[in-house]
């Protein structure tokens, strides 16, 4: 057994990301004996102090091999010279985040937590992943979907990828946002169904108010359109008179107060039956990713993998077993372990930001995409929401059992 004592290191970029990056070298490369945990400045931002714990025989002396083997990590080529002890960091760190076992520990995610970028911060825009779909193809697969109505799964699917959708992943990706915002549904086995045109009318800041088409396509002209692209879904239209169509005041409102509690959320998803786990290959999401294991008697998210490679993601919840959109799943599989955080919502800006890896199930999301008509932005390892209200993301946190942090 050697001493424990820290050494720090001046770090530059997003500190989530440097955390993630370090903590993975540094079990690559087998150094978890030496090295074993780290801490993260308070309060970083795009530079930062990064102290990793060394236990060795003296203080501020490490194996040559060891030292060596830190100097190829380019977040620790900055250190500072002299070593540390605990009095003389904790009031400045985060808690510790231990490497050895990353995956199963819970203090990981709240390290991250803290070290998590101002998500109102509009330089720290990123585009999703679906900035990869082909330009139009949302636009173009919801006049599809407008004209044929309904339909397969299958049949979306093949009316994608003519689109130039042909990943799957990315096809189920436009299918779901089409649903968020407003444009379709898909129900048990696969079917779907466009749904009726309508405009949606929304309060902005002050007494402005803002109306977009939700529901299907159709050629009746609108008045006053204003065209907005925006990547992973068809255009967000506004207009200036619904004409013949449906007027729908804050859909979000009803929709929010008609969503049950997370218990209540539960029984909706569809249930099966018993698992032999004998025949199935498991694994647990442990809060970051799924990992290997021998049984399922715990509680959590499992993915079930058949013999003949079939993959099947399921929440145990008691002695039940649960299927359903995956976001959902993870969600409820966060809840059991209490990994999640609260939402924070800037009301001078009207902006709700969650972190990414929490993104609530899709009826409630939906509520949160309806405020704008727009999908959230992606800032660093947040989501954020334009134009929501206070009232209505305290409404939301209330029924998922978080709470709500305001700016």
């Amino acid at each position: 057994m050697g001493v424990r004592w820290f050494r720090a290191y001046t770090a530059y970029g997003r500190p989530p990301v440097v955390i993630e990056n370090v903590a993975g070298f540094v079990r690559r490369r087998r150094l978890t004996d030496t090295v074993v945990s780290l801490r993260v400045e308070r309060g970083a931002t795009s530079e930062f102090l990064l102290f990793l714990t060394l236990e060795t025989s003296y203080p501020g002396e490490v194996p040559e091999d060891v030292e060596d083997a830190l100097a190829d990590c380019p977040h620790l080529r900055s250190p500072l010279p002299e070593p540390l002890t605990l009095a003389q960091i904790e009031n400045m760190t985060s808690g510790d985040l231990q490497v050895k076992a990353l995956g199963q520990c819970l203090e990981y995610r709240r390290v991250l937590r803290e070290a998590q970028e101002d998500p109102f911060d509009t330089e720290a825009r990123l585009p999703g992943h679906a900035a990869e779909l082909p330009p139009g193809a949302g636009e173009r697969l919801l006049w599809w979907l407008s004209a044929t109505g309904g339909g397969s799964w299958s049949a979306l699917r093949a009316a994608a990828a003519s689109l130039g959708v042909r990943d799957p992943v990315m096809a189920t990706r436009l299918a779901r946002h089409l649903r968020l915002l407003g444009h379709l549904e898909i129900f048990a086995g696969g079917r779907w169904a466009v749904a009726p045109p309508a405009v949606a009318e929304v309060e902005l800041a002050g007494e402005e108010r803002s109306r977009f088409l939700v529901g299907a396509r159709d050629s009746r002209p609108v008045h006053g359109d204003h065209r907005e692209a925006q990547p992973g879904g068809p255009d967000r239209v506004l207009v200036t008179d619904p004409g013949h169509r449906p007027l729908l005041s804050e859909p979000a409102r009803p929709l929010a107060e008609a969503l049950p509690d997370i218990a209540g959320f539960l029984p909706l998803l569809e249930r099966l039956g018993s698992v032999n786990e004998r025949a199935l290959k498991l694994r647990r999401f442990d809060g970051r990713q799924f990992a290997s294991c021998t049984g399922a008697d715990e509680e959590g998210l499992y993915e079930l993998t058949s013999g003949d490679g079939r993959v099947v993601n399921a929440l145990r919840s008691g002695a039940a077993w649960y299927r359903g959109e995956f976001f959902a799943l993870r969600f409820l599989a966060l809840g059991q372990r209490g990994l999640l955080g609260a939402w924070r919502h800037a009301s001078d800006r009207r902006e709700l930001a969650l972190r990414h890896e929490e993104r609530p199930p899709e009826l409630y999301e939906r509520a949160l995409v309806l405020c704008s008509g727009r999908l959230p932005e992606h800032r660093g390892g947040w989501l954020v929401y334009p134009n929501v209200s206070g009232n209505l993301a305290r409404l939301l946190a209330e029924r998922l059992g978080l709470a709500v942090e305001s700016e």
